[in-house]
């Protein structure tokens, strides 16, 4: 099967290294990555404080991990986010996962603190954990660098933080082979909090199948589709740039930090102008032929991107119209370990604080729309907490907290997330998936252009949030990337000849559902409450500019009538919270 049934635990507070077997009835209830992160983190911390050295960092494989199946680069993080206070799941492509397969293992459960700076070195036959003292202070492309020239080996792969991370900003991320990240929640910060600065991988043990021959069969079908599909076509020529333009038509691109769903100057930072102003060359993921991924290089730069969300975030939401200077603070970013997601969206808060007089001091710096050197300035601020960086480096909420002056209408976050760059002034339909996800994100499931097809209704909003979560949720725990067009009955056969289960897509949507009544069970224990099933006030003070409430204001009980009907769709009681029935119907007490 393509598991390897094999663990790793490391406690860096004692530097005990431990060995273990996968569970089984693990993965029989939750399959791999996202599912068994969850219940990892549920039964073995279920209440562990972000920063306490008891938060796991759990870095973990699914069974489609590292295999010949389209997309089986993506490997997950799981942990419980500083900046939300819930459990977090980022997922990444690159070639990491595959490497920590190859290397003998499922997962690595990392628990404790280092008395000083260290990195980890695992492979096939010993894991290490060495002193890091130098390597502390440095960005992330040097650290990828410099470990790999230290263990050539087969082929390492490394997992690091920047000063962002070093510095326990709540919106810093992983770095994964430079330009790919463990990008929400604040995982860099947990990964700085246990003074661990890097993980390095390698090893080149093969992935075994339950039945290969069918396995083949069902995955050459499968490859052959995925190579004659259209829209993956499109894809690997516009890149997830495509979504500029197709956001700016569907009027819910994220503009002026929110304020508007459409940008005059869209052009400048759309696919077609990047590819030629950055000199794009197709690039992709561990075995895949999407080939989604850009390298972008000019006047001497070099990085991979940038992607739609970055750039929805760096550029529009901050009215920053060149693209040289949105890949600018990409590299920044990329470099020094922070969301660009977050960051960004931080960013464009900062700038309508500064046109609104808010802040009394701002450092020198000009924050004014466009502005892209106070931009860089501001990114670099926040990665080593200085200057103006000591208010904004852990997210809108936080700061907006700490300015006060009625700034939380217009921070654009749900419990401390920043929201992803579909503008729910112009979806309602992703304004409700945001609101009720376990965390604010497209990775929870995107349907943002539903709203402007003919065939969809306001009543079907309900029923494609509620099956297309869970669904997302198997996914992300088999792992298969958000482009693979491939539907459930697909996937399940392919997983059946890979690991000798027996899934259907129906009882792989229950998976989906168990996996959701977990983390809201989680999520609710650690301080999330109904409250925070909710968009932010920017979206119900103002009109709506597209999609369903176009020209109209989205009324707060109106748009809570959705979510309360969410709840009682999943069998949960009037706070949110899962009933004991639905508990004991997956299994989860």
């Amino acid at each position: 099967m393509s598991y390897t049934n094999k663990y790793l635990k490391i406690d860096l507070t004692t530097k005990k290294v431990e060995f273990g077997q996968t569970e089984k009835k693990l993965i029989e209830q939750y399959i791999g990555a996202k599912g068994m992160g969850f219940a990892l983190l549920n039964r073995l911390n279920p209440s562990p404080a972000p920063f306490d050295p008891e938060n796991p960092l759990i870095f973990i494989n699914g069974p489609f991990t590292g295999t010949k199946m389209q997309t089986s680069a993506r490997t997950t993080l799981v942990t419980r986010s500083p900046l939300t206070g819930c459990a977090q799941d980022s997922h990444c492509g690159g070639s990491f996962g595959p490497r920590l397969k190859f290397a003998g293992y499922d997962y690595l459960y990392i628990t404790g603190k280092s008395e000083k700076p260290v990195y980890i070195y695992i492979n096939e036959d010993k894991v290490k954990i060495l002193d890091a003292s130098e390597l502390w202070g440095k960005g992330i492309f040097f650290i990828n660098d410099e470990l790999i020239k230290r263990h050539p080996g087969i082929d390492p792969r490394v997992a690091a933080i920047g000063p962002a991370g070093e510095n326990l900003s709540k919106i810093s991320c992983i770095g994964i082979d430079k330009h790919r990240q463990f990008g929400r929640g604040g995982v860099g910060a947990v990964m700085g909090s246990k003074n661990l600065k890097a993980i390095v991988v390698d090893g080149n043990i093969p992935v075994k199948y339950f039945d290969e021959a069918k396995f083949k069969e069902l995955n050459l079908e499968a490859t052959k589709n995925v190579l004659n599909n259209p829209n993956v076509k499109f894809r690997r020529l516009k890149g997830t740039m495509k979504c500029v333009r197709s956001c700016q038509n569907n009027e819910i691109l994220p503009v002026k930090n929110w304020q508007k769903v459409q940008y005059e100057e869209f052009e400048k930072i759309s696919s077609e102008t990047t590819r030629e102003e950055l000199n794009w060359e197709d690039t992709g993921c561990y075995n895949c032929s999407i080939r989604c991924s850009k390298w972008a290089r000019w006047d001497g730069h070099e990085i991979e991107g940038p992607e739609y969300e970055t750039t929805a975030f760096l550029g529009s939401s901050c009215e920053i119209s060149n693209i040289k200077d949105v890949a600018y603070g990409n590299e920044i970013c990329n470099d020094l370990g922070l969301d660009t997601i977050s960051a960004g969206g931080t960013v464009g808060f900062a700038m309508e604080c500064y046109e609104k007089g808010l802040m009394e001091d701002t450092k020198g710096l000009k924050l004014n729309w466009g502005n892209a050197e106070a931009q860089r300035e501001l990114l670099k601020q926040m990665s080593y907490r200085t200057g103006l960086g000591e208010i904004f480096a852990d997210g809108t909420r936080e700061a907006a907290l700490k300015i006060g002056k009625g700034s939380m209408d217009f921070a654009i976050q749900i419990c401390g997330m920043e929201l992803s760059g579909i503008n729910p002034k112009g979806s309602l339909t992703m304004g409700v998936a945001m609101s009720v996800a376990d965390f604010a994100s497209h990775t929870r499931l995107w349907i943002a252009e539903s709203e402007n097809g003919p065939d969809f209704k306001i009543i079907d909003i309900l029923p494609a949030v509620f099956e297309g979560i869970d669904a997302t949720n198997v996914r992300n725990s088999m792992v298969v990337c958000d482009f693979l067009p491939l539907g459930l009955p697909v996937l399940a056969g392919i997983l059946n000849a890979a690991t000798g289960s027996n899934h259907t897509a129906e009882n792989l949507l229950k998976i989906g559902a168990r996996i959701n009544h977990l983390s809201r069970a989680y999520n609710l224990r650690n301080g999330r409450s109904e409250a925070d099933d909710t968009l932010p006030a920017r979206f119900f003070n103002e009109e709506s500019l597209g999609g369903f409430m176009k020209g109209k204001k989205l009324e707060r009980d109106y748009f809570k009538s959705f979510i309360k009907e969410y709840y009682n769709m999943r069998k949960w009681d009037d706070n949110g919270k899962p009933t004991e029935e639905v508990l004991k119907e997956f299994e989860l007490i």
